[in-house]
C-alpha cells in the first residue's frame, strides 16, 4: 500500500535532487534523523514508484543539439498505436496524449535540424494513422519537470539547516 508523502520525504527528495549521489548518512545528518530512517524512507518512496535514481544526461553534450516539441494529429481511434510507436524512438524524450486540435505531444532531441527534418517528416509522417504534425524548435529549456517538488520540504530543510 503507498503511502502519503510526508515533509520528510519531500526534504528527502530536495537533497536527492541536488545531488543524486548524496550518502543516506548525510541526508539523515543534515535533517537530524537516523540514517536507517533514511534509507527506508528512499526505499519506499523508490517502492512506490514517487521516485527513480537515474543519471539525467543533457542532451547537447552527447551530440543532440536540437530539442523540439512536435504534435501530431491522429486518425481517429490509432491514438494510443501511433504513441505507442513514437515512444519506442530513442530520441524522443517524452510522450503525451493531449486534448485540442492535436492528439499526441511528444519531444524529441536530435543531432541537427536536418535530422529533425528527416525525423519528423521522413519517420513520424510516415506512421500509418498520423495526419499532420506541428514542429517547435527549443532554443533553451528555463526548467524541466524533474524539478518539481510540491511544498513542504523548504520549511523542514530550513527548521533542520538552523538547527531548530
Amino acid at each position: 500500500m503507498t503511502r502519503p508523502v510526508d515533509d520528510l520525504d519531500r526534504a528527502i527528495i530536495r537533497y536527492l535532487q541536488q545531488d543524486g549521489r548524496m550518502a543516506s548518512a548525510e541526508i539523515a545528518r543534515r535533517l537530524n534523523v537516523a540514517e536507517r530512517t533514511v534509507r527506508a524512507r528512499i526505499d519506499r518512496l523508490i517502492a512506490d514508484d514517487v521516485i527513480q535514481l537515474v543519471a539525467r544526461i543533457q542532451p547537447a553534450t552527447v551530440g543532440y543539439g536540437v530539442t523540439a516539441d512536435v504534435f501530431l494529429e491522429v486518425e481517429s481511434g490509432r491514438i494510443q498505436e501511433v504513441a505507442t510507436i513514437i515512444a519506442a524512438r530513442p530520441e524522443v524524450g517524452y510522450v503525451g496524449l493531449t486534448t485540442g486540435d492535436r492528439d499526441i505531444s511528444i519531444q524529441i532531441h536530435a543531432p541537427s535540424v536536418e535530422a529533425l527534418y528527416e525525423i519528423v517528416t521522413d519517420d513520424l509522417g510516415r506512421i500509418p494513422g498520423v495526419v499532420r504534425t506541428k514542429t517547435f524548435i527549443i532554443p533553451k529549456i528555463i526548467k524541466t519537470h524533474f524539478d518539481f517538488l510540491e511544498s513542504g520540504a523548504e520549511e523542514l530543510l530550513a527548521r533542520t539547516q538552523n538547527g531548530t
